[in-house]
Parts: structure tokens; C-alpha cells; sequence
């Protein structure tokens, strides 16, 4: 019973961190945007760093989109453990990978602990 309450807890926690974490890549990639368009008027800046510029904030808005997705269905999926057991597993490995690591770390611990029936 411990490792359930555990396993919940855990991916609870990981679905709030990424819903943090979902804010401020949001915040950092419109903020690049908001900063990026008043250099757009000079031609030379765009050319030689405005593509950077502008694919380091989509990547941030990637990372934000991703993040709340996970972040809805781990709060899904946090109450049927066993039944989304290979969902939550995956979804904690592409957290790791795309959108912070460290929400992504505790809803795979939490899928991974959750004892098997």
C-alpha cells in the first residue's frame, strides 16, 4: 500500500514540476520572440542571427507544448497507475529527454516502484 501512495505522490509531484516547468518555457520563448522582433528591422542582425534566434524560441515553445500535455495526462493517469503503467513509463522517458528531466525522473520512478499485482 506504501508503494502505491509512493507511485501516486511521485507522478503528482512530477505532473506539478512540469506544469512549472511548462511556464517558464513558455515565458523564456515568447519572451525571446517579444525581444527578438524590434532587431528584426535591421536586415544584417536577421541574417546573421535572427534564424538562431528565432529557432532557439521555437524550441523553447516546443518543449512548453510538450510539457503541458504530459503534464494533463500524467494528472490522467496519476489515480490508475496499473492501467497506464507503460504510458507513464514512456511519457517519463520523453520527459527526460524534451521537456526539464527532473518531472520527467519522478513520474518514471513512480510508473517503475508501482508494485506489480
Amino acid at each position: 500500500m506504501a508503494d502505491e501512495n509512493t507511485a501516486q505522490m511521485l507522478v503528482n509531484i512530477g505532473a506539478y514540476l512540469q506544469l512549472i516547468f511548462f511556464i517558464i518555457f513558455m515565458a523564456l520563448g515568447l519572451w525571446s520572440i517579444w525581444t527578438l522582433l524590434p532587431l528584426m528591422a535591421d536586415p544584417m542582425f536577421f541574417m546573421l542571427f535572427g534564424i538562431f534566434f528565432f529557432m532557439s524560441a521555437g524550441i523553447y515553445l516546443i518543449f512548453g507544448i510538450f510539457g503541458l500535455i504530459w503534464t494533463i495526462l500524467w494528472w490522467r493517469w496519476r489515480r490508475d497507475i496499473p492501467g497506464h503503467k507503460n504510458g507513464l513509463i514512456i511519457t517519463g522517458i520523453l520527459g527526460l529527454i524534451l521537456a526539464g528531466g527532473l518531472p520527467g525522473l519522478l513520474v518514471l520512478i513512480g510508473a517503475v516502484i508501482y508494485p506489480s499485482k
